[in-house]
């Protein structure tokens, strides 16, 4: 038998700091294939915990293909797996603290991974998962959709239900399915950042519509429409990218009778809505469902990596969109669509959106903490912060800045649909790092550089 006793890192459940330094041993060579780990019970008494925490710890192990069990001989040092382990991301094992991506916070458990893993595996059909799915996706990742619709108040039949790899694909196709090339499209001037190239890639025309506290200006909107004769408006109406914007039923309803009147194409996106547990006003697909492309995803609510999109049409228009879908390869993975079905259908999925909000909510408290009297938009629920930087900062200048600190953030001009436009604001998100402290340092980070003087720029001439 080995004598071993792991350093373990409490702060994280202990079964899993266990497992983990199994996996570290083994790759070290301080454990060896072939051998026996001491017993559960003497390593428990060695290491000041359970003896349920130790046999879980296994069990974690021998599901990660490091341990083999054996009855009434203990457990050993399996072979070394014949391919690399799934890896980490890059910022992660470079110590970098990622707040650049609006995701959610990883919150899903391994026993909630494996849950749909295995009911993927004891399925006879398994194997049509390799196949492609239809361009509209497979019928019951469809009605899976339809039902996580549900949850934003839209009642839609399942044929006006599309899946797509994501929700930036589907808005891509639908770009492409109904607008011309040269035409114009119009959005809130301070948007998503991928929202000028997208617009470019289509071969559209951007025409920013001007803003104010609740969102889009009806006025600007009817204006710009009667001056550029554009057809089509893209809008986030729920915790607007990257202000946190909710815009209230009032100017929905104001923003709907323009569209009536110049007979306007609504494209909804509306990733962020189900981060927010609080009723909100109806979706624009609810309250015009006749012109509205809905689209939204699954990964800012569970996961960023299950790339499942969700788009819902206009009666009638399904024809059109099954065609691009295909021309498009927009269609998703089928695995992941049966990972989601299962957390779905199961109801599992309310246990992980729970938690990942209150993830999120805490993460948010501890901003509001360590930004405390400064200029910032940061809506409850919201999963980032539109963030104003002092006096003589510049948002490049000051990512810049902290990108050298190891901690990356948007600059500001990067959301700006007007070319040239300087902005002093940073978007700050919460739910990449893997853990909440490392959020909390970020910030911290943020905050302290916030408070010296930008660096001058100097290049020595002979």
């Amino acid at each position: 038998m080995t004598i071993w006793t792991p350093i373990l890192d409490r702060s994280k459940p202990l079964y899993l700091a266990i497992a983990d330094a199994i996996a570290r041993d083994v790759e070290g060579g301080t454990l060896a294939q072939g051998s026996r780990l001491p017993p559960q019970r003497e390593l428990a008494w060695k290491l000041g915990v359970t003896l349920g925490t130790v046999t879980r710890a296994y069990k974690e192990a021998e599901e990660r293909g490091l341990l083999a069990g054996e009855v009434g001989r203990g457990s050993y040092i399996r072979r070394p797996r014949a391919t690399a382990p799934i890896p980490q991301t890059q910022t992660e094992a470079d110590g970098i603290i990622d707040l650049s991506h609006a995701i959610a916070p990883p919150v899903v458990t391994g026993e909630e991974f494996d849950a749909a893993m295995q009911a993927v595996m004891r399925d006879p059909n398994k194997l049509n998962l390799l196949d492609y799915a239809p361009p509209e996706g497979f019928p019951q990742h469809r009605a899976m959709a339809a039902n996580w619709l549900k949850r934003s108040g839209i009642d839609v039949p399942e044929q006006h239900v599309f899946i797509s790899a994501g929700a930036h694909l589907g808005l891509v196709t639908v770009l492409q399915a109904i607008a011309a090339p040269g035409e114009s499209i119009m959005a809130e001037e301070v948007n998503y950042a991928l929202l000028p190239r997208t617009f470019e890639n289509a071969m559209l025309n951007t025409v920013p519509i001007a803003m104010d506290e609740d969102g889009l200006v009806p006025e600007a909107l009817d204006r710009a429409a009667q001056e550029t004769k554009a057809r089509f408006l893209y809008l986030v109406p729920s915790l607007q990218n990257p202000t946190t914007n909710t815009m209230s039923r009032r100017r929905r309803d104001a923003i709907v009778a323009v569209a009536r009147a110049r007979d306007l194409t609504i494209i909804e996106d509306d990733i962020f809505r189900l981060v927010d547990e609080r009723t909100q006003p109806p979706t624009f697909y609810s309250l015009a469902p006749e012109r509205t492309y809905h689209v939204t995803s699954l990964s800012k609510a569970l996961a960023p990596g299950l790339r499942v999109g969700i788009i819902a049409t206009p009666p009638g228009q399904e024809r059109i969109l099954r065609t691009f879908m295909r021309s498009m390869a927009s269609r998703n993975v089928g695995l992941s669509g049966e990972l989601a079905r299962f957390w779905i259908e199961s109801d599992m999925v309310s246990a992980i959106l729970t938690r990942a909000r209150n993830e999120l909510s805490a993460r948010r408290a501890a901003f509001l903490e360590i930004f405390k009297g400064c200029s910032f938009r940061c809506e409850v629920a919201a999963p980032f912060a539109w963030l104003e930087l002092p006096q003589p900062w510049t948002s490049g200048r000051f990512a810049g800045a902290i990108a050298a600190r190891n901690v990356r953030v948007n600059p500001g001009t990067s959301f700006h649909l007007v070319p040239g436009r300087q902005s002093r604001h940073i978007r700050v998100c919460f739910g990449g790092p893997k853990a909440g402290h490392l959020s909390r340092r970020g910030f911290e980070i943020i905050r302290e550089l916030m408070n010296s003087e930008p660096e001058e720029d100097f290049t020595p001439v002979a």
